[in-house]
């Protein structure tokens, strides 16, 4: 019995001994010089934690080590200390490596940070995730502008990608604000963002019949979100067309509005606008078949010779959207 006691205790011990090592200690790497906003001071305020540390990265990261100094004066916290507080809270320091400076002369500073400060930054982000040109987003915070209170430094921000992947409407984005490298807030933002587009809008009344003139229509920057599909987005696909139905002023136009409109032929020679979300490209391509304004007709690319099918917007203009 003694014997499978003893067996079993080594065992014990081998699995812990071999946990740490798959695990690795974490490492606790002591800034010579840190700032801090008090009360109180922290282990992640004046260290970088590299490792996992078994789950308890967090834990340490929080652990306070001592009081900060009154504004504009400094406190020294040693690493022997921090070790004297880590065995406080039952840590072992096996689990630890400690590297860097041996002791933090960490200086109680602080500077007032608004969350509108960092407006040009997302839209600088938002821009690269969706690939839009500057004049065609804008973007607004959501809410109040907040007040946060950060060390004394030079603040950087890096954004996190959102999970869904959208980039328009009400958006959460995910701020994480750096102070002389090392990262001291993790922000949460609610946006509000707008990608526009030109479009046709009527800006005076039309009624049934009448014609689409620069004086009733013009080009319009108008949200996505409003821009239904079918919408014409070049002022010369409307002007001298007639109105099919009566349209209030703000409405975005689209080819059903257009009554009668001029008819692709067989084997004419056209200009295909293929649009892919928001990239247009335009091609030459060869009418298979006769259509009309608003019907989908079958067309040849003259130089891939690909047969692709498009809605006719006018004599000499089919648009292909693909997903």
């Amino acid at each position: 019995m003694k014997i499978f006691i003893k067996l079993v205790s080594i065992c014990f011990l081998g699995l812990m001994i071999y946990g740490h090592a798959v695990a690795g200690p974490l490492i606790i790497r002591l800034s010579e010089n840190a700032t801090v906003v008090g009360p109180n001071i922290s282990i992640g305020e004046i260290s970088d934690l590299i490792g996992t540390g078994n789950g308890n990265l967090e834990r340490v990261r929080r652990l306070v080590v001592g009081k900060a100094a009154p504004a504009g004066d400094t406190a020294r916290i040693t690493q022997q200390y921090i070790k004297i507080c880590l065995r406080r809270e039952g840590f072992s320091l096996l689990d630890f490596d400690f590297e860097g400076s041996d002791s933090s002369k960490v200086l109680t500073q602080s500077q007032d940070f608004y969350s509108s400060k960092l407006l040009p930054e997302i839209k600088k982000f938002v821009l690269k995730q969706i690939k839009e040109e500057p004049a065609n987003v804008d973007i607004k915070l959501a809410g109040q502008d907040k007040k946060i209170t950060m060390p004394s430094g030079e603040i950087k921000t890096n954004f996190r990608p959102t999970f869904s992947g959208k980039y328009e409407g009400q958006v959460l984005l995910t701020a994480e604000l750096e102070v002389n490298d090392r990262l001291e807030r993790v922000l949460p933002l609610r946006v509000n963002i707008e990608v526009f587009h030109p479009v046709v809008v009527t800006t005076k009344r039309v009624e049934k019949g009448d014609k689409l003139t620069p004086e009733n229509v013009a080009l319009l920057r108008t949200p996505t979100s409003k821009i239904l599909p079918g919408s014409l987005s070049q002022l010369n696909y409307a002007t001298g067309r007639t109105a099919s139905v009566p349209l209030v002023p703000g409405t975005v136009l689209r080819i059903s509005d257009i009554f009668d409109p001029p008819a692709i032929v067989h084997g004419s020679i056209v200009q295909a606008i293929v649009r892919r979300g928001n990239v247009e490209l335009m091609v030459e391509a060869r009418a298979i078949e006769d259509g009309k304004a608003g019907e989908n007709i079958r067309v040849e690319n003259t130089s891939s010779h690909k047969v692709l099918r498009g809605k006719v917007l006018d004599e000499k203009t089919v648009l292909i959207e693909q997903n």
